[in-house]
């Protein structure tokens, strides 16, 4: 979608974006509509328009991609190679620092949508599981592979092993955002790496 807008018009879209990503933060989603974000925009009911002809649900399927986009960059570069136990140690203090420096009221990017929009709209709901399938395959493949290198057990069920690693970070993201604190978040990825560790290999990790 990205081509066919101008540079200055990419922007004015990313910028639309931005701004109702930021109010449904702030407000909630049923309290945020097509004029909420015309306001802090200084944007037209044209121009809304205009970038998104599907109007308010288009615009909250984009900011569902930017969330996920997001979630997956806050991890990066570690989430990109989870080959090692090493790895998996510089990943979980990635997440920590970028977490801690954002503020534990923010929870998950992507997380924090699923319980507004999966029941009120069918498909942001298939884009935010589509955001956790990629997420977990991040996951997945750095996990085969160091089942390919000795590190895990041969019998390890990867794709489960991975769901369940993505589900305590999630649950993490959930009481850090509840109670404020940033060791609620260090708790449950502590918990990840030994529901991990508890694949090794004898000897390894």
């Amino acid at each position: 979608m990205a081509e066919r807008w101008t540079a200055k018009g990419a922007a004015t879209r990313s910028r639309i974006i931005d701004a109702a990503a930021a109010l449904i933060y702030e407000r909630g989603l049923a309290s945020v509509g097509i004029n909420d974000v015309r306001e802090v925009t200084s944007t037209s009911h044209g121009q809304i328009f205009h970038y998104f002809p599907g109007g308010r649900a288009e615009i909250l399927r984009a900011v569902v991609e930017r969330q996920t986009r997001q979630a997956l960059d806050d991890q990066r570069p570690e989430l990109d190679a989870l080959d090692s136990w090493e790895s998996w140690q510089a990943w979980r203090s990635r997440l920590l620092a970028v977490h801690s420096a954002r503020g534990a009221a923010g929870g998950c990017p992507l997380g924090s949508l699923a319980a507004q929009m999966a029941e009120s709209d069918p498909e942001a709901a298939r884009l935010i599981d589509a955001g956790f399938d990629a997420w977990a395959a991040h996951f997945e493949r750095g996990l085969d592979t160091m089942r390919a290198n000795g590190d895990l057990e041969p019998t390890t069920d990867v794709p489960a092993l991975a769901r369940a690693i993505l589900a305590l970070v999630q649950g993490g993201f959930v009481l850090m955002q509840a109670s404020r604190s940033i060791e609620r978040l260090s708790q449950a990825l502590d918990a990840a790496l030994l529901v991990l560790r508890g694949n090794a290999t004898d000897g390894q990790g």
